[in-house]
């Protein structure tokens, strides 16, 4: 893939999200595939998101809205494929095999007509179970332009895929982690820590009372109820690291 090095250092060096996507769409465009989307295939509590089919995407959007409305994720071939395998594939490869499934088909054909004629499909899987699909499409299907699969690209699509994933995945961290003040965040290591809210306070210079106002923000913040739960989702998204703390009272 031409470029693949300068697209690589240009997606893991970007400042937000959307950046990283359009710079993704771009080394794609080059290859001649102007349709992406890239789709939470399940619940992701690291990331504090459900899932969500096309969470950045360029498909066209009435297919977006018609593909909802007509539940397609429970029989698009694609996605079903992504859920069973970590290959990444060309679309091709699977609806050849569709033998006799008129509805897949069908969902295939309205796909084509939509200017996602063809396309490959990237499975990308995190920690707890967590599933990323990308969809990188194209309006015209290979069998019309009678050129052979391009495996190379292939293999090159899905390593950019990983590095668009993984600083996608950073950028929402860090923002998860812009939304507390850093007082909340050491009401939260302490208290992974053991400690309880007096101790808290004592250590932070505060009354318990204000711990107890922290814990309300934290809470609201993290939608839990309880602090049980706020410290494990804070651990789960990576705001705290309460091993590393250290501090005059603690041994």
């Amino acid at each position: 893939m031409k470029n693949l090095g300068k697209y690589v250092e240009a997606i893991t060096r970007a400042q937000t999200t959307q950046e990283a996507f359009d710079l993704f769409c771009d080394a794609m465009r080059e290859q001649g595939y102007d349709r992406i989307t890239y789709s939470l295939v399940n619940d992701h509590p690291s990331l504090n998101l459900p899932s969500k089919h096309g969470l950045a995407t360029s498909y066209p959007e009435d297919w977006m809205k018609y593909y909802a409305k007509h539940n397609y994720s429970l029989v698009d071939p694609v996605t079903q494929h992504v859920l069973s395998s970590r290959a990444p594939f060309f679309w091709s490869d699977i609806t050849a095999k569709l033998h006799g499934q008129s509805v897949p088909h069908r969902m295939m054909d309205e796909a084509a007509d939509a200017g996602l004629g063809d396309g490959i499909g990237i499975s990308l899987r995190g920690q707890d179970s967590e599933l990323v699909g990308v969809g990188i499409a194209r309006a015209s299907p290979i069998s019309s332009q009678a050129e052979p699969q391009d495996y190379a690209f292939l293999g090159s699509a899905a390593f950019l895929s990983t590095c668009l994933h993984e600083t996608f995945r950073d950028l929402a961290i860090k923002s998860s982690r812009a939304e507390f003040s850093v007082r909340e965040l050491d009401v939260l290591s302490w208290a992974a820590e053991g400690k309880t809210d007096e101790e808290i306070g004592i250590i932070l210079g505060i009354v318990t009372r204000t711990v107890r106002y922290y814990w309300a923000n934290i809470t609201g913040k993290l939608k839990v109820t309880g602090r049980t739960y706020a410290i494990v989702k804070a651990l789960r998204l990576h705001l705290i690291e309460p091993a590393r703390i250290r501090g005059p009272c603690q041994k």
